[in-house]
């Protein structure tokens, strides 16, 4: 389990500040004093109930705005919040989420100041409010939520990011452990912990019982004896495990309610036979194949010698290191390792075919008997991207793995970035008895798989399932799994519906790597559904809360892999119950709303998206947050029986250039909420030395942008802001290893023609027809291969020329799908045209606002360097040399050997899902100096010019 929390302080000082200066903490921030902050966790058999209470004093003689903003993790359900400020408190109320959501839109449309408090993240969410709060007043926000600790590697982790970023008088963390197993270990960490903060830590650990005090004073706090600054800045860790012996597992019953965790020792492991399918696409390049070949290199090491594995890398083609299993004796991985090193990134992606020559590679060792009977078969896929090549239909590609498994192996899918593809992923493992894991692109990437390998590295159990009698039990929730795990744990819960009965029966039943396994127990009601006083930590109910718990997130998942009426009634029941026990889920919004002093109310929304859901953009009137990729680390996060493999949460960077992570998902629209404050860095990060503000211009949207795949990608500086007020669109054209993308505009008459790509070695043109404005929003694209093919892409139509005929289709179908020869157009998503020809995939977005007008991206690295065009002509690379830098204001660098004058500026890039904000040097004047010739040798007079 981890937590972060911290408190956001957002005085009206910020605003004296001009927008040319860069904001120096005041000492009139000190008016608002953290002066308490505890956090109570208790956990109980697992199942954790930890409340987070923060108390804040304005001590300054006029209003402050103050932002408790705290993360939980992403397995958690927000089941209570309120604040209480002037002797009144205000609840949050759970409801359904169109619910909810129809009050914020009325709150919104009344003028009412309302504020949508987005729970989201990565593997950790953001829960955020802010209030004002009058001078010499006072604030108490407190927040609950629960989940069930999910046992990982042997350890069950509470995990509390602490970082105050000021000295609290009262801070407090109290963890109490109640365990009816008896504890096995318990344990304390953290990297910030000097000797004097250890001195701070009170540690009890009895039989069954634990309790852990962190209360350091005001001076163990500080970073040095006379630093107002605050030591406290890191993970604070407690790992624990349970007593277990070779039983049929604990089971609890309290309230007519069941709890049951199986998690046997001291058994032998089953030999395992694991195909490793590894994308090596152009899109791989850089530092994801470096960590890929560097994770291999390291599971090659730590596979078992009783295992046997294959390995197969793709692109466009499928390269399978042998056409048949090996043992893993030291000269096979060896050689496995050699095979690795060679591994480079090119080409387009065949999932289809790659998972397919997997499937054929056990099959043939199972039919051949090259493998032991009884056996573990899994596949493990790692790719970045959509399939661009083969078959490139997503539904397809899931049809043909799952009828090519047939049950008989089990497929897991990661997902490498942000941006991959994880619904197809998810619901293709899911179908063949896997799971699905995002890869996060960071600093620890490598670890991440590692770490996903080693979880599935020993087998102890195949084909486990835990009965009990029907007329004893209802509502039980999964109970048939097809592999447990060294170090992980089976967990069931259901009711008990004969109020009379003595005895639970239960049976379970699995195959060892010696024999099917069979235990039988009865275990007693009567003693059992008294609980002891030390059992109390939480509540009576707990285990029912549980169950609730447990039920709504399996039904959830079912839903991924559904039919639709199958997936509405899951969605209704896991809805009821998450209103019959208020919890925050993806079916639910938690609402708080507050009486302003105008009379009118400030509503509040808190929501948690599910893996995979895409967000809307935000908009935050004109309060700018920067942030940056930082480092990842990871906590664990899996479904019953299976520990899934950590995903990391946000360490901060300091940099000078001002930048700050966030992953605030805030949304005000009334004039209130935003009129008087600017959001600052969440204390859960580090803040960087200098916060700059933009000015009030709006920033500009991107229409094009392109992706070099030779090179490694520059850094990027994104910011979660879209203005709705944009400027002028831009080329984006990033540089290897350049902060900064280069950025241009040209302006042309209405309706002008522009070549954009031009490859003579491809026989791919792409010309873009302007708006009536003579913008860069284009209106149409024609796509020209060779002179078999041409598309033309419009806003509302999209036709393909053949030698013979031509087809139209709109953009509302669903269903459009054409392959033939070396061509695939595929419409995958509402708003996409994926378009391949000859390997080379080329992607328009049809955008609604502001416009309509469409978007293209291509990668130039598909592209060969003899290529032209106004986008074409950066195939073969380009570079520059910082000389002068300032934020918007002019700046100059050194390009091809002369002086450019650029500006610095924040641009909008719509290759990306979530719409990021690129960090760019703008060349004015048509890219003067920065393109080939002048803007008219671009420029075509017909929409299939320049062959």
């Amino acid at each position: 389990m981890k937590l972060i929390f911290g408190i956001l302080l957002v005085g009206l000082w910020t605003l004296k500040a001009s927008e040319s200066a860069r904001p120096r903490r005041s000492v009139k921030e000190a008016d608002l004093d953290i002066y308490s902050f505890n956090v109570d966790c208790k956990v109980t058999s697992r199942y954790a109930h930890t409340v987070m209470v923060s108390r804040v004093a304005n001590r300054a003689n006029v209003s402050k705005e103050v932002t408790f903003d705290v993360e939980l993790p992403k397995s958690a359900f927000i089941s209570n919040f309120s604040m209480t400020m002037e002797g009144k408190t205000y609840v949050g109320v759970v409801k359904k989420k169109e619910e909810a959501k129809q009050q914020y839109d009325q709150a919104v449309a009344r003028g009412e100041s309302a504020g949508l408090v987005r729970v989201s993240g990565r593997k950790m969410e953001e829960f955020k409010v802010s209030v004002a709060i009058a001078a010499h007043s006072k604030v108490t926000f407190e927040l609950t939520y629960e989940e069930l600790l999910k046992r990982n590697l042997g350890n069950y982790d509470i995990v509390i990011k602490v970082s105050p970023q000021q000295l609290v008088k009262n801070f407090k963390i109290d963890v109490d452990v109640s365990e009816s197993q008896g504890i096995s270990f318990l344990d304390v960490q953290g990297k910030f912990l000097t000797q004097e903060l250890k001195n701070a830590i009170q540690k009890t650990v009895t039989e069954d019982k634990a309790h852990i005090s962190f209360a350091p004073t005001i001076d163990q706090q500080r970073k040095c004896p006379e630093c107002q600054e605050s030591i406290l800045d890191g993970e604070f860790i407690i790992k624990y495990d349970v007593k277990r012996e070779m039983s049929i597992g604990n089971i609890q019953i309290v309230n007519g309610y069941f709890v049951h965790y199986f998690a046997p020792v001291h058994m032998p492991r089953i030999p395992k036979n694991v195909v490793f399918v590894i994308d090596r696409s152009g899109s791989m390049y850089g530092k994801k194949i470096q960590q890929t070949r560097e994770a291999l290199l390291k599971i090659l090491q730590d596979v078992n010698e009783e295992d046997s594995f294959g390995l197969i890398t793709f692109d466009h083609s499928i390269t399978p290191w042998k056409n048949k299993l090996v043992k893993a004796t030291p000269t096979m991985i060896a050689e496995a390792k050699e095979f690795v090193n060679t591994i480079r990134d090119s080409g387009a992606t065949d999932i289809n075919g790659a998972v397919l020559e997997g499937v054929k590679i056990l099959r043939i060792a199972k039919e051949e008997r090259q493998v032991p009977e009884r056996s573990v078969s899994i596949i493990i896929l790692l790719t970045d991207g959509d399939p661009t090549t083969g078959v490139t239909n997503l539904e397809q590609i899931q049809s043909n793995v799952k009828t090519a498994i047939k049950e008989q192996f089990t497929l897991y899918c990661l997902g490498f970035g942000f941006d991959v593809n994880y619904n197809f992923l998810e619901k293709m493992a899911l179908e063949n008895g896997g799971v699905a894991r995002r890869i996060y692109e960071d600093s620890d990437s490598a670890l991440q798989l590692q770490d996903f390998y080693e979880e599935v590295a020993s087998p102890l159990l195949m084909d486990v399932e835990l009965q009990y009698l029907n007329n004893e039990v209802s509502s039980v929730t999964q109970s048939r799994f097809k592999f447990f795990y060294n170090g992980s744990e089976i967990v069931v819960a259901g009711q008990i519906t004969d109020n009379d009965l003595d005895f639970l029966t239960t049976d379970i039943k699995a195959e060892s790597v010696e024999s099917a396994l069979i235990l039988t127990t009865k275990s007693p009601i009567a003693n059992k559904d008294k609980i002891s006083e030390k059992q109390q930590y939480i509540f009576g109910d707990y285990i029912e809360r549980l169950w609730a718990y447990l039920t709504i997130q399996q039904k959830l998942s079912k839903t991924v892999t559904a039919s639709e009426e199958d997936k509405k009634k899951l969605q209704e029941e896991a809805l009821k119950l998450s209103l019959s026990y208020n919890f925050v889920t993806p079916l639910t919004s938690m609402v708080v709303t507050k009486p302003e002093d105008e009379g009118r109310n400030q509503s509040m929304v808190a929501d948690k998206p599910q893996e995979g859901e895409a967000h809307e953009d935000d908009i935050d009137g004109n309060a700018y947050q920067y942030f940056s990729r930082s480092s990842a680390r990871h906590h664990p996060m899996a479904l019953p029986g299976l520990s899934g493999p950590p995903g990391p949460y946000y360490d901060a960077v300091q940099t000078y250039r001002g930048y700050i992570p966030s992953r605030s998902k805030v949304r005000s629209y009334g004039n209130r909420f935003w009129k008087n404050s600017v959001s600052i860095p969440r204390p859960t990060f580090r803040t960087a030395k200098y916060l700059r503000r933009l000015p009030e211009t709006a920033p500009t949207l991107t229409i094009a942008t392109v992706h070099l795949l030779t090179m490694p990608p520059a850094p990027t500086f994104i910011t979660r802001h879209v203005n709705i007020y944009p400027q002028d669109p831009k080329f984006i054209i990033p540089v290897p290893s350049r902060m900064h993308s280069l950025c241009f505009d040209v302006s042309v008459s209405a309706g002008t023609i522009l070549q954009l790509i031009h490859d003579p070695d491809s026989g791919i043109t792409i010309n873009g027809k302007t708006d009536d404005a003579g913008k860069i929003m284009f209106q149409a694209f024609s796509i020209k291969y060779k002179d078999q093919y041409k598309v033309t892409v419009g806003l509302e139509n999209i036709t393909l020329h053949t030698v013979e005929d031509s087809s139209d289709q709109n953009w509302s179908w669903k269903s459009v799908q054409h392959s033939a020869d070396k061509i695939s157009l595929s419409l995958v998503k509402k708003n996409v045209m994926k378009i391949i020809f000859d390997n080379k995939v080329i992607k328009i977005m049809l955008l609604k606002s502001p416009g309509p007008f469409l978007w293209l991206n291509v990668q130039l690295g598909n592209f060969s360097s003899s290529s032209s065009g106004l986008l074409g002509q950066f195939a073969k690379g380009v570079s520059y040399e910082e000389k002068m830098v300032s934020l918007n204001n002019p700046s100059r660098i050194e390009l091809q050997g002369h002086d450019l004058d650029v500006i610095s500026k924040l641009e909008t890039d719509y290759g990306n899902s979530s719409k990021i904000k690129v960090r760019c040097f703008v060349v004015d004047s048509n890219g003067d100096g920065l393109i080939d010739g002048p803007l008219s040798r671009y420029i075509m007079t017909d929409l299939f010019e320049g062959s």
